[in-house]
């Protein structure tokens, strides 16, 4: 077992038992689907069936094979990883993850490091990790490669190599696309934009064996541009991180449920949402 996180972390994680409280609720309530077949699921439904929902995970994380895949396994509960495969050949984290480093370590002025200018007193991880998100994606690599610098080589397993994206695709599980570089989508300009839905993609699908039909936009960020930019690359779902119901019913900006660490407060929550679209996506940004 896996104990929860930091709550003053960027992404604290969630105690492992708990997770496998949630899964356990929604293998017992619902009718667990891929998220490539979701929406199809919804509109197939028919009174007195179980409400479908999809289970959903973001991020390249070493967590994600290690603790997250032996749970599901155990009970027999399929989901949808989205992978970025930024680190299919080579230890890679994530900014916040390196940021996280920075503070553990007691770099001081971060703020000034990551350019946050004005910020004051000592400002904590969610206000630099705010801060840092919404920079483009040159002032983001920029930042990017100084906290590498000051919080020191990525550790040797960090992220996924390809035998980690097979060994999810062995058990059963499903991968979507997540953006290589993971910028904020909407202040790319266009031609950026179309890159950035194709940059990747094919080397994450040789090692899926799979071609990559759904979309997690990064952070959840997208508008009618973005959404348009991953139709144009022949998604055929798209997924945010809002808890609605897509504007317009459009499948690329399909809502999804970030679950609280309270198993109470999780079925409750659950339930509300399914009043509304009367299905749902749990999407798990801070897994174990």
């Amino acid at each position: 077992m896996t104990p929860p996180g930091d709550p003053n972390e960027l992404v604290p994680a969630m105690a492992s038992s708990v997770f496998e409280g949630q899964v356990r609720h929604l293998k017992r309530h619902y009718r667990v689907v891929p998220a490539s077949e979701f929406l199809a699921a919804v509109e197939e439904r028919r009174r007195g069936e179980r409400y479908p929902v999809a289970l959903t995970f973001d991020d390249d994380l070493r967590c994600h094979v290690a603790v997250v895949l032996p749970i599901l396994e155990r009970y027999g509960v399929g989901a949808t990883f989205f992978l970025t495969g930024a680190s299919l050949e080579r230890p890679r984290s994530f900014w916040w993850e390196r940021l996280e480093r920075a503070l553990e370590l007691g770099v001081p002025n971060l703020a000034e490091l990551v350019g946050m200018r004005g910020a004051g007193a000592r400002p904590n991880a969610r206000e630099l990790g705010a801060f840092i998100r919404q920079l483009d994606s040159e002032a983001r690599a920029a930042v990017d490669a100084r906290l590498v610098e000051v919080a020191g080589a990525d550790p040797l397993d960090a992220g996924l190599r390809v035998a980690d994206v097979r060994r999810l695709v062995e058990a059963g599980m499903e991968i979507g696309f997540h953006r290589l570089r993971h910028d904020n989508l909407l202040l790319l300009p266009e031609d950026a934009l179309a890159g950035a839905m194709e940059e990747g993609r094919r080397a994450l699908e040789r090692a899926a064996g799979m071609p990559l039909e759904i979309i997690c936009y990064p952070h959840g960020y997208v508008d009618e541009r973005v959404a348009n930019a991953a139709r144009a690359a022949r998604f055929v779902a798209g997924f945010t991180t809002d808890d609605g119901p897509a504007p317009g019913g459009d499948p690329l900006r399909t809502g999804r449920l970030g679950p609280p660490l309270n198993p109470g407060v999780f079925a409750a929550k659950l339930v509300a949402v399914l009043v509304r679209p009367r299905s749902a996506v749990v999407n798990h940004p801070n897994a174990p």
